[in-house]
């Protein structure tokens, strides 16, 4: 009911067009733009002890057309696929793909976005299904198919260096699921996967964010502020600033942090008070980026059902849990300084500690190379990632991805 009334609302605005620019409808779709990202992914998650292994490949892409503007108005949708290749029976789903009934390999093909988009006063207005690019509900770009949201989005750019945006979500899709579920539904889920089981109520997300750009010249400012809100089960206040600044060829940069959530209302996803703060410390100087990461969680484990801006994010793991202290280091290296264009690589390791008897301790350890060809095979990129999960009296983890992908665009 919800699909149909959206894809409803959207036939409507274009029937509407044609008495507002009656002259522009054919070059509105025939100047559209075509692009894409075909992907050929292998995730492979070993385990030590008695876990089963956790294997996927999958080849698929998305798949993005959006129309010329008239009158400012245009239209937008996109199609997603993620289908299994190269598949043992004998391992569990890593999480490219989806499921079927029977807990077996499934593919995935959906229509990842439908929307029309409206620009005005500065303003870029967008109503329907939609990919959100926001601190604590955005695609969390790391399976074969990034997540999106149905809903309302407005975006303001009246003011220089000032981004005011605004969102108003009911819907959402993660990176295998096949239609969309209310955000009540993603709650839930996420909250089953920690152990607790909750009738969420049935309420949209609203939030407001503000990103402004400080006009200086000697250190570079960025200030963002989110609060996100979802009526009888939680709030979210998400902060984050970055500075930066050259001391002459080495660029210096600090990104602190915080974010607290609290749980709202009648409490329907049960009782939620906790906060994470932290920042990144860092250094670039000819090609090499080193970056110095602390996390500190308060009492209970974050609620981050839609994507995620955490102060640490590895292969693996992520700084979430209740009470956890991380420490990381990631060092990395563009080899363009050594002539070896489009060749990036980086290590990066963290240490996960929580007070003893609440879980256990582990350290994470990560190794990525990139390479994006350029010439007659732009568009084509290869990387290998490895993490090693040393897992303090418990299951160590082996966690080894590899991807192919392929850009293209068509038209303007």
């Amino acid at each position: 009911m919800m699909n149909r009334s959206y894809l409803s609302l959207l036939v409507l605005s274009v029937l509407s067009i044609p008495a507002i620019a009656d002259t522009s409808i054919d070059q509105m779709f025939s100047q559209g733009t075509v692009k894409g990202e075909l992907r050929l992914f292998d995730f492979t998650r070993d385990f030590d002890a008695t876990t089963n292994t956790k294997h996927d490949s999958s080849f698929g892409g998305l798949f993005y057309y959006n129309t010329a503007k008239v009158n400012g108005i245009s239209f937008g949708t996109s199609f997603a696929s993620a289908n299994p290749i190269w598949i043992n029976d004998s391992d569990d789903v890593y999480g490219l793909v989806a499921r079927d009934a029977n807990g077996d390999h499934d593919d995935v093909n959906r229509l990842q976005e439908y929307f029309v988009q409206g620009d005005w006063w500065n303003t870029k207005f967008k109503f329907g299904a939609q990919e959100l690019r926001t601190p604590m509900m955005n695609p969390h770009d790391i399976r074969a198919i990034p997540r999106t949201y149905r809903g309302f989005s407005a975006e303001n750019k009246s003011i220089d260096n000032l981004t005011l945006s605004a969102l108003y979500i009911t819907d959402s899709m993660g990176w295998s699921d096949s239609n969309f579920i209310s955000v009540k539904e993603a709650v839930q889920n996420e909250l089953a996967r920690g152990g607790v089981i909750a009738d969420v109520a049935d309420n949209p997300v609203y939030a407001l964010g503000a990103k402004y750009q400080l006009p200086l010249e000697t250190v570079k400012t960025e200030i963002n502020l989110w609060h996100y809100r979802m009526e009888d089960v939680f709030n979210q206040t998400y902060a984050k600033v970055k500075l930066s600044t050259d001391v002459g060829t080495t660029n210096l940069y600090l990104t602190p942090s915080y974010l607290t959530q609290q749980a709202t209302g009648d409490e329907t996803g049960g009782p939620l008070d906790t906060y994470q703060y932290g920042f990144h410390l860092g250094a670039k100087l000819a090609g090499a980026d080193i970056t110095y990461m602390y996390a500190k969680t308060g009492d209970d484990t974050l609620l981050t059902p839609w994507g995620d801006d955490k102060v640490v994010i590895q292969q693996v793991y992520q700084s979430a849990r209740g009470e956890e202290e991380v420490n990381a280091l990631r060092l990395a290296y563009d080899f363009e300084k050594l002539g070896l264009n489009g060749l990036e690589a980086y290590a990066f390791y963290g240490q996960y500690e929580v007070p003893t008897g609440t879980a256990k301790d582990f350290n994470e350890t990560d190794f990525s190379i990139t390479y994006k060809f350029s010439g007659a095979l732009s568009g084509l990129g290869l990387r290998a990632r490895y993490a090693m999960v040393d897992v303090d009296q418990g299951e160590d983890i082996d966690d080894i991805r590899l991807y192919v992908t392929y850009k293209f665009v068509l038209g303007k």
